[in-house]
């Protein structure tokens, strides 16, 4: 397998710290997929983009959703459909406008520019200061309407403190406090909304540079799966309990705790990566059940993962024999790319 490559893929992981230049891109029937350190969209995108990173600004036409995720996620375009905003800071700036709905989880947000249709915000810090045709939805510690706010609908809020109404506000659907549910659950629920939203960027991103840009290694480690199903099963128990274990002993030592923590972080990387393989498994054999010759084709397998990663999230809450499938499939999945990255690692020092 080839280190740099390899090593990019990781990466992805934790694309907060990565540098501009390691932006990854793809492009599949018009929908865009980005990941990166800063990413900077500025042009036209006709269908959906998919967009994480440290630093994320997107100042260009998304003719349909915007998904965005990161450290600081700014708004500067237009949204021709819905909006899905997850980090740690937020901002739709005063030019920006979402022409359908707006979803915003994180720590602090400001909202300046237009949105059509409903706006729900779930953090700790959330202003408003530009205008929203819909109904408002806020869950917060402090929440504030500037004087530019205008509401159309109704303003319904939770939170420790009460909102603050800057002279110049309008809310014509009226305002209302609910405390219907306790207010820390509402904020742990947009603390969900947050780690939900980028957990399934992350995944979906990884999962389109894997088999877009290792083609070859994902189809051998997905039909490993097929081929030798217990073998990778056992491996796969093997890695997930044999590892941690080997982290403890070497944490107990001072010289080894540098190198249990580099490899605690690339543990986490392999576990993503695991499940990944699993589901290029289901979609590679459901793609092949439909048509044999679409698996020579790079962006069908790609199509072919995204459908499989919906699939097996919807299994995974049926209730005990979902629970169990999603474990078996992880645990193939993750014995697989052990075994195929190991081959690949004695093929190279084999021809060194």
């Amino acid at each position: 397998m080839n280190a740099r490559i390899a090593l990019f893929a990781l990466l992805l992981t934790t694309a907060g710290t990565a540098a501009a230049d390691d932006n990854a891109r793809a492009t599949f029937r018009g929908n865009e997929f980005i990941a990166g350190g800063y990413v900077d969209l500025e042009e036209r995108i006709e269908r959906n983009a998919f967009v994480s990173g440290g630093d994320v600004t997107v100042g260009g036409y998304v003719g349909r959703d915007l998904y965005a995720a990161g450290g600081d996620v700014r708004l500067e375009g237009e949204v021709d459909g819905d909006l899905r905003m997850a980090g740690g800071t937020l901002r739709i700036s005063p030019e920006a406008e979402v022409r359908g709905d707006a979803t915003l989880a994180g720590g602090s947000m400001v909202v300046d520019g237009t949105v059509s249709g409903d706006l729900g915000a779930y953090g700790e810090r959330i202003v408003l200061d530009g205008t929203v045709s819909g109904n408002v939805d806020f869950t917060g510690d402090k929440l504030r309407l500037g004087p530019h706010a205008r509401v159309e609908g109704e303003l319904t809020y939770r939170g420790g403190n009460a909102i603050v109404l800057e002279t110049g506000a309008q809310v014509i659907g009226g305002i209302h406090r609910t405390t219907r549910e306790p207010d820390w659950h509402r904020i742990g629920h947009g603390a969900a909304i947050v780690g939900g939203i980028t957990l399934s960027l992350g995944m979906v991103l990884l999962g389109a540079v894997l088999v877009l840009g290792m083609p070859g290694f994902t189809r051998d480690a997905g039909a490993l799966i097929r081929r030798k199903p217990w073998h990778a099963l056992g491996i796969g128990c093997a890695t997930l309990i044999g590892v941690p274990i080997a982290l403890a002993l070497l944490a107990v030592t001072i010289v080894g705790i540098p190198l249990a923590l580099l490899l605690a972080f690339a543990y986490g990387a392999l576990l993503m990566l695991g499940y990944l393989i699993g589901a290029i498994f289901v979609g590679d054999f459901a793609l092949e059940r439909i048509d044999a010759g679409k698996l020579q084709s790079v962006w069908w397998r790609a199509l072919a993962l995204l459908l499989a990663i919906v699939a097996i999230a919807i299994l995974h809450r049926v209730p005990v024999v979902g629970e169990l499938a999603w474990t078996v499939l992880f645990l193939a999945g993750l014995g697989a790319f052990t075994l195929r990255a190991w081959q690949g690692f004695r093929d190279d020092r084999a021809a060194a």
